[in-house]
């Protein structure tokens, strides 16, 4: 071992320290040890303790990590509920603009075929709640998607339901008009034979204001047969009105009108026996009884209405 020296004040020279056998060992036992202490720091090595603190900490950090995934369950959960309230919402909104409501076999496919056993490499319990939340959350954005497409379909039924509204013939064309002749089979007045009857003969002066029943576009302008002069509007969805027997036109081909805008005067022109208006109602070309269109006088019919809806 190389020689240490140290000067000696009493004797004015460099005298070489001389080590005990007891200081030696002390001296390498102290730098073996800061040595070791240095590679256990480097490659993670805890001889001093340290590590029981570390697990502590991470014991403590993994409690309160259970506890804020135990709230997110539980949140998660209130979601589930809230989706289940929509789902119900859904239900009667589909109902209201007559579309049927979600079938169980599309629900259910909604929640199904979600993993329930996964491992994400974690303590049991903690995996436990992971797995959970992780469930949840698909369910959850499986339902939101479902919800969110149901949504498109109503609003589009409900944009449809608002012109079908407007276009179904729905009103008297005259106002407070007295029905003399229903629809059907019937002994004509005149021919003196048994005939059906394709519409209804509503009691009016010559000259009364005719209005259109429902929102269209006039295809005809003219006299036609027995009907005397006549007005046609084609009303969309399939639905056509006919008004008969007319003194005077007030509308062209190929004009737009709008529910109880006057489109005609009543008269007596054509196979009449007096004053007054001969009205039809066809759908796809089929005549049907307008009286199941009167919603605001004769027969105010909600289920026929609603039937009207069934076959948009």
């Amino acid at each position: 071992m190389a020689k240490i020296y140290y000067f000696s004040k009493s004797h004015m020279i460099y005298e070489p320290i001389r080590w005990s056998r007891l200081a030696m060992v002390t001296l390498a036992i102290f730098v073996v040890s800061s040595f070791a202490t240095m590679i256990c720091g480097y490659f993670g090595i805890d001889p001093l303790g340290l590590q029981a603190l570390r697990a502590d900490s991470i014991a403590k950090e993994n409690s309160v990590l259970k506890a804020q995934l135990g709230s997110l369950n539980r949140r998660l959960d209130n979601f589930a509920m809230v989706m289940k309230e929509l789902g119900t919402s859904d239900d009667q909104l589909r109902t209201s603009v007559n579309l049927p409501q979600l079938s169980a076999d599309v629900k259910r496919v909604s929640v199904g075929g979600v993993a329930e056993n996964r491992d994400f490499g974690v303590s049991p319990g903690a995996n436990k709640l992971i797995a959970g939340a992780t469930k949840t959350l698909e369910i959850l954005d499986r339902q939101a998607k479902l919800q969110e497409e149901s949504y498109v379909d109503i609003l589009s039924k409900y944009k449809r339901n608002q012109q079908l509204f407007r276009h179904i013939p729905a009103i008297d064309p005259i106002r407070g008009g007295i029905i003399t002749d229903g629809f059907g089979m019937r002994f004509h007045p005149i021919l003196h034979i048994l005939l059906m009857h394709e519409g209804i003969d509503l009691e009016a002066q010559v000259g009364t204001s005719v209005h259109a029943t429902g929102d269209g576009t006039v295809i005809y302008v003219g006299r036609r047969g027995g009907y005397g002069n006549v007005v046609e509007i084609d009303n969309g969805f399939g639905y056509s009105t006919l008004f008969g027997h007319l003194s005077k036109f007030l509308v062209k081909e190929g004009q737009k009108v709008k529910r109880g805008q006057v489109i005609a005067l009543s008269g007596d022109t054509g196979l009449s026996t007096g004053p007054h208006l001969h009205y039809e109602v066809r759908k796809n070309g089929v005549h049907l009884d307008p009286t199941g269109f009167f919603f605001n006088g004769h027969q105010y019919n909600t289920s026929q209405f609603y039937g009207l809806l069934a076959n948009k």
